[in-house]
């Protein structure tokens, strides 16, 4: 499996190419996260006006999608993960250290994004670019 992260999501949904191309490309085996889905919604949500065909198209988009949850040991997992980055003097979004413990607890080893500086220090993960 494969999860797609927020970037490559809203370049879908904005129709973009290369994500259009590369989740067409491997749509038999990606999926994403329940934080992905907060950031996008989150990004609908924080306009003054939403806009309606953009929500519809989202909603429309993660119910074809399977979604893993932020469970189990996932809130150990992430701050191991954070605050071993730190301490390697590396800087990771609080939501990517999420992302990356719902995988490696998921056992997902590859997420595509264009935020390869982030993923790509998680060496329980293969990073790909589009």
């Amino acid at each position: 499996m494969i999860c797609i992260d927020s970037d490559c999501i809203i370049d879908f949904l904005k129709g973009k190419k290369e994500a259009v191309d590369i989740i067409e490309k491997n749509k038999d085996e990606i999926l994403t996260t329940e934080i992905n889905l907060f950031e996008i919604y989150f990004g609908i949500f924080n306009k003054s006006n939403i806009n309606e065909k953009e929500k519809k198209l989202a909603d429309e988009f993660f119910d074809s999608l399977n979604k893993l949850p932020f469970s189990n040991n996932c809130g150990k997992k992430s701050a191991e993960i954070l605050t071993s980055l730190i301490k390697r003097g590396k800087t990771i979004q609080q939501n990517d250290a999420l992302i990356s413990a719902i995988l490696i607890e998921n056992k997902v080893g590859s997420i595509i994004t264009r935020n390869l500086k982030h993923f790509s220090s998680m060496k329980e993960l293969k990073a790909i670019s589009y």
